[in-house]
């Protein structure tokens, strides 16, 4: 290399794969600020002027990486995936020089590291001559990291966390990455390493325990704050090292309930929020005071530090214009729950509520409780809370309140301090096939509580899964609730009470004060939502697809209007749940007390088929006062044409039935 000034051979290794970051793009190679990975180390390294520079490589990412680097970089490739030292010896072997020494550090997590501390770090391996000098760091959160056991304060090992034992886990000093070896006992032993009998790869980190059990000199720096060291597996570990430098956020969707809401915290939060969707005039949109647009453009992809999306996407829109360019360029793209779970709720107390129904009230009903107690939480709900016309809330404490959902495994993204599990009902039938995976995934859920966590639920659930939850999880069983006078319509909703109200109880908060708040809870938007009068008729609307709540809802309805004309007006949600429960369907829609039911075409959401053929058959099976209403408009006509028949009417459905009482009012 020229102009060298320092007595060092320098490997960098980039030939991992990297598979959990889910992209076509190697993983060196994803971009930090607008350049990839790879370059800033390299940059770094310029600037010391080893007297080698070496890169070592694989087949497939050879010609990227060369791309971006200085032409007098020399490289080494990596034809096996055969672990770290065996990248490092091959590193070795590409060497012309003789230095005395041998830096050996990763394309990927040292991207932040200075000169200085490199300089630091080789100073304290030159004059201490060690045959090995390693970084580490203290972390608060060391899970997934290689411990560094000290016994008196004297290094005397590295455990990798599969191996540490309960005590070991507790230890908070880590291995960095960042190594400097005397050449001659590198050259020595790297040779003598056996592959793991697990994997078959080779370990820079066994030097290290061959060096102690020979008792060869090993030197750790230690290094201050986390501030130059950034460890990037994933597309959300990327993210968070782009928001050190850039905190440009794009969020595909930002209409959507949990997106929008989301979009709203982040700029609370500090960040510079832009978003896109293709339908934005919504019950959500409103309340965006943020930059969005309608329709997706590559455009949009501009200075940002990361791409937010929606799940579906991913699925159903893979080919979108704003994610191919995202990846191409190697700029992160991650879920909103993602964001939510990994960036915003980091060193938060954490409040997950979940459950196929009843999450979004419970979860209005606890930030309602933390809020008129002066906790000043931050809250993030699917829907709208009336008490706050929006569907979030921003707060200063350490508090986060947020709906869990279980769909796609999203909940999977969230780490609480208390998890409140409502029910564990099978739903979602597109993506969970079996009853017994759904289980499975709240069983993932509940386990995701951190160490010492509290879970609240219900006796039915604690029976069914009580095998599968951890040891140092604390389970509180709700109780009906004494002093419940509820506002909103239905006493199925004291269950969620309840659950609010031993959350209370959990932290100590005035349990009489909590109860009033429930009391003069004033619900959520399409929660059995009154909408207004037309032509002296009571309107409302409400979100239920599920055969129990269409069935506990409408009932509700009509035990508050008992001698009122009421008209149910169903608007089934995706053609596999009416497929998969069509006989609960039509048990529970007999079970209403309505007076009359219309069900309208499937909203089919992210499927394809036929959406007026299951609720013809469904209301020819029902029979009765159930009829086929047809698509939205021909509903909409039906109804104008009846209306004087009825004194109350309910939309039922999580599609775009709820338009129906705007079209009747403004039609």
């Amino acid at each position: 290399m020229k102009n060298t000034n320092q007595q060092y051979t320098a490997i960098i290794l980039a030939a991992g794969i990297g598979k959990r970051m889910n992209s076509q793009k190697p993983k060196v190679m994803h971009k930090i600020a607008g350049k990839p990975m790879i370059q800033h180390t390299v940059d770094t390294m310029m600037t010391l002027k080893p007297a080698e520079l070496i890169i070592v490589a694989n087949p497939h990412n050879l010609g990227e990486i060369r791309s971006v680097v200085p032409p007098y970089v020399k490289f080494a490739v990596q034809e096996e995936q055969l672990g770290t030292a065996n990248a490092a010896l091959i590193g070795l072997n590409e060497s012309t020089g003789n230095m005395r020494d041998v830096a050996v550090l990763y394309g990927d997590d040292t991207a932040f590291y200075t000169a200085q501390t490199i300089s630091k770090v080789y100073k304290l391996h030159s004059h201490s001559r060690a045959k090995i000098t390693f970084v580490t760091l203290f972390k608060d959160n060391p899970q997934g990291l290689g411990r560094i056991v000290r016994k008196n304060n004297k290094l005397v090992g590295i455990v990798e966390e599969k191996d540490a034992s309960r005590q070991q886990k507790t230890i908070k000093e880590v291995n960095d990455g960042l190594y400097f070896f005397d050449r001659e006992y590198l050259q020595k032993n790297i040779k003598r390493l056996k592959p793991s009998i697990a994997t078959g790869e080779l370990y820079l980190t066994d030097l290290i325990e061959i060096a102690l059990k020979n008792h060869e000199k090993v030197e750790t720096y230690i290094l201050s704050g986390h501030g130059e060291w950034h460890g990037i597996n994933n597309q959300l570990e990327l993210a968070k090292a782009n928001f050190k430098l850039n905190k440009n956020i794009h969020i595909m969707g930002i209409s959507g309930a949990g997106a929008s809401a989301v979009a709203n915290i982040a700029a609370y939060a500090g960040y510079k929020v832009s978003g896109c969707d293709i339908n934005i005039s919504n019950q959500y949109y409103g309340k965006l005071k943020l930059e969005t647009a309608m329709g997706h453009s590559e455009n949009h992809i501009n200075d940002i530090a990361c791409l937010i999306i929606s799940p579906a996407i991913q699925k159903l829109n893979f080919n979108n214009a704003e994610l191919m360019k995202a990846q191409k360029e190697g700029i992160p793209v991650i879920t909103w729950e993602e964001f939510q779970g990994g960036i915003l709720q980091e060193n938060k107390f954490v409040i997950a509520v979940a459950g196929a129904y009843g999450k979004s009230t419970t979860t209005a009903m606890v930030g309602k409780i933390l809020e008129d107690q002066n906790w000043d939480p931050t809250v993030e709900v699917g829907a709208k809370v009336m008490d706050w016309d929006k569907n979030f809330r921003n707060g200063k404490s350490k508090y986060y309140v947020c709906e869990a959902d279980e769909y796609n495994n999203n909940f999977l993204n969230y780490y609480p301090d208390i998890a409140i599990l409502l029910n564990i009902e099978w739903d979602h039938p597109d993506f969970f096939k079996t009853k017994a995976e759904i289980e499975e995934s709240y069983c993932l859920f509940i386990n995701n509580l951190k160490t010492n966590g509290t879970l609240i639920t219900t006796p039915d659930v604690i029976k069914k899964l009580a095998r599968e939850i951890r040891k140092d999880i604390k389970v509180i069983t709700i109780k009906q609730a004494d002093g419940l006078n509820l506002k909103m319509i239905g006493d199925f909703r004291k269950e969620n009470a309840s659950a609010a109200i031993e959350l209370a109880g959990v932290l100590k908060l005035n349990i009489k004060q909590a109860i009033g708040t429930i009391n003069n809870f004033a619900g959520l938007g399409r929660r059995l939502e009154y909408k207004g009068k037309i032509n002296g008729v009571d309107f409302y609307d409400d979100y239920a697809v599920q055969p129990y709540t269409i069935e506990k809802t409408a009932n509700a309805l009509k035990n508050k209007y008992k001698s009122a004309r009421l008209l149910l007006i169903i608007e089934p949600h995706t053609l596999s749940r009416v497929q998969m429960y069509y006989k609960k369907f039509i048990e529970s829609i007999k079970n209403t007390k309505c007076d009359q039911i219309y069900i309208k075409d499937v909203f089919a959401a992210r499927e394809n088929g036929n959406v007026s053929l299951p609720s013809k058959s469904l209301a020819a099976q029902i029979g009765g006062h159930t009829q086929y209403s047809g698509t939205l408009i021909q509903t909409v006509d039906l109804i104008r044409k009846r209306l004087k028949y009825y004194d109350v009417i309910c939309t039922m459905g999580a599609g775009e039935v709820y338009k129906i009482y705007d079209m009747l009012k403004n039609g």
